[in-house]
């Protein structure tokens, strides 16, 4: 149950900023449009690497 809703938590959370960072891509200029598009990439780089860490360990 309790991981159910931790996953649940992760898609809500992950579909708000989804529609936050869309909106926010909008609303922005190109070179505020590129310099956000680098950290996102950065982040999922960075994501998947954790991601890829912790199946080390199980």
């Amino acid at each position: 149950m309790n991981n159910n809703r931790f996953m649940s938590g992760m898609i809500a959370g992950g579909l708000l900023g989804v529609t936050a960072g869309m909106y926010a891509l909008n609303r922005s200029t190109p070179r505020q449009r590129r310099r956000m598009m680098r950290k996102g990439a950065r982040m999922v780089r960075g994501a998947s690497r954790a991601m890829g860490a912790m199946d080390m360990f199980r």
